[in-house]
């Protein structure tokens, strides 16, 4: 390889910008924070996409990426299955309104690091939260 033809490039740029809070709450949305998740863990392996107008998925298991989404609570039961056992899954999100819930769910995994998802994804981003009122 000539170094006048450059070097492989493995770059990508992303915009924030804002979401439509109607169409989060009802699950329309989950792409694009869908990077977000990739990049918080780890950003390792092609970044996951789902297609245009998918509908949302139940659940994501994503070993070349090192993480899985569960966005359906009543998948759990296989999701389970799918990922406990997986070394490749370092990070597990789990989508989840209820803390119950969630500390249940995170007893099924060992050795992983576990994030809950609020259903309405925006209050997982908002700043100030607990600010004055």
């Amino acid at each position: 390889m000539k170094k006048a033809n450059g070097f492989a490039a493995n770059c990508e740029f992303f915009k924030l910008g804002f979401v439509n809070k109607d169409a989060v709450s009802l699950g329309r949305q989950f792409k694009e924070i869908l990077p977000l998740l990739w990049m918080r863990a780890g950003a390792k392996g092609a970044r996951p996409e789902l297609k245009k107008n998918a509908p949302e998925p139940t659940m994501m298991v994503l070993p070349q990426n090192g993480m899985a989404i569960l966005l359906k609570e009543y998948a759990f039961p296989q999701f389970v299955k799918d990922v406990a056992d997986d070394p490749a899954i370092k990070y597990v999100y789990l989508v989840t309104d209820s803390e119950k819930n969630f500390r249940d769910m995170v007893r099924s995994f060992e050795n992983k690091d576990c994030v809950q998802i609020y259903r309405d994804y925006l209050d997982n981003f908002r700043i100030n939260k607990f600010g004055k009122r």
